[in-house]
C-alpha cells in the first residue's frame, strides 16, 4: 500500500462522510442517546471512553466504579472497540454482516469513483472502519477485524446495539452490588 493511500484514506472518509451527513445526529445516535439517558454513569463511562480512548479509561477509571467496569468488559469483548462510534448502542446490524462489510470496506483499493458508492451502501461500516483507521491506521484496524471476525461467532447473529447493550447492563447491575458488599463491611 502506498504512503499516499494510507494517510489519505481516513481523510478521504472523513470528508465523504462528513458531507453526506453521516456524522450529523442520525436515529441510531438519537437512540443510543435516549438508551444512555436512562443511566448517568453508563452514559459517563461511554462518553469518557470515546474521548479518551478505551486504554486510557482501562488505566485510569476507579477500580470498582461502572467505568471501571464497562471498560473492563469492552477490553475483553472482541467487538468491544466498536463502541467508539456514536450510534453503536442502537446499531440493528447483525454482527456477521457488519463484519463483513467492514472487512470488504478496509480491503479495497479505493477510487473517488468506488469511495462514494462504497459509503452509500455501507454507511454503518464506513463509520466503523474511519473509527479503526482514525485510532489505530489502517493496518492495525484490519489486523483488529480479523481478531473480531475471529473471536465474534459466539454473537455473530446478534445485533451489534444488543450484544453491547448487554455487556454495559451487566456493569449497571454490578456496580450497586459491589457497593453494597463494601458498605456492608465497613459497618
Amino acid at each position: 500500500m502506498s504512503v499516499v493511500h494510507r494517510y489519505t484514506l481516513p481523510v478521504l472518509l472523513s470528508f465523504f462522510l462528513t458531507s453526506c451527513g453521516y456524522f450529523s445526529a442520525d436515529p441510531k445516535q438519537l437512540a443510543e442517546q435516549a438508551w444512555l439517558a436512562k443511566d448517568q454513569q453508563l452514559a459517563e463511562a461511554v462518553s469518557q471512553i470515546r474521548e479518551q480512548g478505551l486504554d486510557a479509561v482501562v488505566a485510569s477509571a476507579e477500580a470498582g466504579s461502572v467505568a471501571a467496569c464497562v471498560a473492563g468488559k469492552l477490553t475483553t469483548d472482541p467487538l468491544g472497540k466498536l463502541i467508539s462510534v456514536e450510534g453503536a448502542l442502537a446499531e440493528s446490524a447483525k454482527v456477521a454482516q457488519l463484519l463483513a462489510d467492514l472487512e470488504q470496506l478496509l480491503q479495497q483499493d479505493f477510487s473517488f469513483e468506488q469511495l462514494a458508492s462504497t459509503l452509500e451502501k455501507g454507511a454503518a461500516a464506513a463509520a466503523y472502519a474511519k473509527t479503526l483507521i482514525d485510532q489505530q491506521g489502517l493496518e492495525q484496524a484490519l489486523q483488529t477485524l480479523k481478531q473480531m471476525v475471529s473471536a465474534s461467532s459466539a454473537v455473530a447473529q446478534q445485533d451489534l446495539g444488543a450484544h453491547l447493550q448487554s455487556l454495559l447492563q451487566s456493569c449497571q447491575t454490578a456496580a450497586p452490588a459491589e457497593t453494597t458488599s463494601t458498605t456492608s463491611q465497613k459497618v
